[in-house]
């Protein structure tokens, strides 16, 4: 979905205790987004969006579908990294501690936490966002890892990789923008590995859980010129994730494609230097 600050989208709030009244303030620099309180809303308006402000984060409801951060998924692939198992998207952008990192298609950040954990305290990492509302929904989670909230575990793994990722949330500054304004404003191999998961245009239609964050996401796709700024700010590689055999490899000019029969996503890579 497209924002306008122009025409700012209403989105009905409710809070689960006053005392959150403080988490309004991601929404302060937000033109695009006008919040009402649910109290207001009359009759007949069940097509407004409805953000639930609680003790455990930010959630977006609409038409039975929900939106919110929670970094499982991330949480699931550290374990399996720390249990050996490997990591594509580690295979494709060759990370290294100290290495700095655009993801400039942010989502729900699950590879930007991935990212910033091999990174690094010595290293950099930027997210992108152009949506207000995953830009606002995900930070204000990875604020809450920062600040050590999270789950009781007594798995010893789980355990470690929540402490973990909560550490490499601090590692990483979120900015909401066009990725292809934020790229022309940066010097010349300025940054080592930048990185697309853009939204799939075929849609999956078995993955109902994707649906959400599509209904709220940039649908535009990547841009040629946007590619060609990215191997101009990159050092060492530019890497896209797309659904396998996508046109958009050959289009945008990713050379290498890093493959896998059982998954249903390939990643592009495009190497500056090694």
């Amino acid at each position: 979905m497209l924002f306008n600050k122009d025409r700012p989208l209403t989105i009905a709030y409710k809070l689960t205790d006053k005392s959150l009244a403080s988490k309004l303030k991601w929404f302060e620099h937000l033109p695009e987004i006008n919040l009402i309180p649910a109290e207001h809303l009359f009759n007949g308006t069940d097509d407004i969006p409805l953000l639930r402000i609680t003790n455990k984060g930010l959630f977006l409801e609409q038409n039975g579908q929900r939106l919110f951060f929670h970094p499982n998924m991330a949480i699931l692939r550290f374990v399996n990294i720390i249990r050996g198992d490997g990591d594509r998207f580690l295979r494709a952008v060759q990370l290294k501690k100290g290495d700095s990192f655009l993801d400039a298609t942010m989502g729900l950040g699950v590879d930007t936490l991935i990212a910033s954990w091999t990174v690094g305290a010595e290293g950099k990492v930027l997210a992108l966002e152009s949506s207000p509302l995953i830009f606002t929904l995900v930070t204000e989670g990875l604020e809450n890892m920062k600040n050590r909230v999270f789950p009781l575990t007594t798995h010893s793994l789980k355990k470690q990789a929540w402490n973990e990722l909560s550490q490499a949330a601090t590692y990483i500054k979120t900015i909401h923008t066009d990725h292809l304004e934020y790229l022309k404003s940066l010097p010349d191999s300025s940054l080592d590995v930048i990185y697309f998961d853009p939204m799939f245009r075929l849609p999956r239609t078995k993955s109902s859980a994707m649906q959400p964050i599509k209904t709220w996401s940039d649908p535009n796709p990547i841009k040629k010129e946007t590619i060609d700024q990215a191997l101009r700010v990159a050092k060492r590689r530019v890497v896209l994730k797309e659904r396998k055999n996508s046109p958009e490899f050959s289009e945008l000019g990713f050379q290498t494609i890093l493959e896998n029969k059982y998954s249903p996503i390939d990643f592009g890579i495009i190497t500056i230097s090694e």
